[in-house]
């Protein structure tokens, strides 16, 4: 297997790429051989607890098992033409301190990333051309994502109305001047126009029907530990959303009314959200969605509106 390249990236900070191989053009790059916690999971965050008697400890089931943080370290360094070149290399990546950042790692099989905080540890000895170190990211969610995500569209059943109901015409009088082509003067003429309401037949009355749109996703995570979608709620939905977990009579039920700023429904924090302010109160069903990994979840919209809800998951990994 062949690592391709490591990328940082962070909001507000022009991305950097560190290639696989140090090659002879100033460039940032990478040791294949020194990245660290990648393919491995974080340390267990399982206690257990011996048996008085008998062998082993007691049984953990699954739903305990859980890891700490993830640790990512990978031996960096920057080659340039000369000593100032090659600071200017090893300066771009130094200004990824104070900010949360974005270790990118593309492979033969795989695209992902893990989000984080960077420590940058540089080299102790003086060399004219080039500088070595390890970059170390600390994850505080410890899964690694798939950058490109599932997305999927979920529209509401629309309630219309056909027919036009009892219709009343409108017929009458109407005087008005008129003038002759041949410039004679005008004249006053009456028409018969509109006036008194009156029933238009055949009479037709109002019915009501419901259009059927998509309104279903269907999510397959085909990585190793469960991924969790995100829903973006976009209005108008003055009665909240109702989301219904097909095949496992869960539901996700949300009584905020949608206007203007979405509501986001994440299902890996459990939580409901306007503009950043926790909403999560008005959450009547916390039925959400969990994706196991090689598995599927489809998901189907049973709210009635005229607004949509933006659906995402990426593959994950452990």
């Amino acid at each position: 297997m062949t690592v391709a390249f490591l990328e940082l990236s962070a909001n507000g900070v022009a991305p950097v790429r560190f290639e696989c191989e140090p090659g002879s053009a100033p460039r940032l790059y990478f040791l294949e051989a020194g990245i660290d916690g990648w393919y491995s999971t974080p340390d267990l965050k399982v206690s257990t607890v011996e048996r008085g008697t008998g062998d082993g400890a007691h049984d953990v089931p699954e739903s305990c098992i859980d890891y700490a943080t993830r640790t990512v370290q990978a031996t960096v360094g920057a080659l340039g033409g000369d000593r100032a070149e090659t600071l200017r290399l090893w300066d771009s990546v130094r200004r990824f301190a104070h900010r949360l950042v974005k270790l990118r790692l593309v492979d033969d099989d795989h695209d992902c990333y893990v989000e984080g905080m960077m420590r940058l540890e540089g080299p102790a000895e003086w060399e004219a051309d080039w500088m070595q170190g390890v970059v170390t990211v600390v994850c505080n969610r410890p899964e690694i994502l798939a950058t490109s995500p599932q997305t999927g569209q979920m529209l509401p059943v629309l309630d219309v109305a056909d027919g036009n109901g009892l219709s009343y015409n409108q017929r009458g009088l109407e005087t008005f001047w008129t003038g002759e082509p041949n410039n004679s003067p005008s004249v006053l003429r009456t028409d018969v126009l509109r006036g008194t309401k009156g029933l238009a037949y055949p009479l037709k009355y109002l019915t009501r029907r419901k259009i059927v749109r998509p309104n279903q996703v269907t999510f397959t995570n085909h990585g190793t530990s469960p991924a969790y979608p995100v829903f973006t709620c976009n209005g108008p939905m003055p009665n909240g959303v109702d989301l219904v977990v097909e095949g496992t009579g869960q539901w996700l039920r949300c009584s905020q009314p949608v206007f203007g700023e979405p509501l986001v429904l994440d299902c890996r924090s459990r939580t409901a959200q306007v503009g950043g302010l926790d909403v999560s109160r008005t959450l009547v069903s916390r039925g959400f969605p969990v994706v196991p990994p090689h598995g599927s979840v489809t998901v189907t919209l049973r709210t009635a509106g005229d607004g949509w809800v933006d659906a995402l998951m990426r593959d994950t990994w452990m």
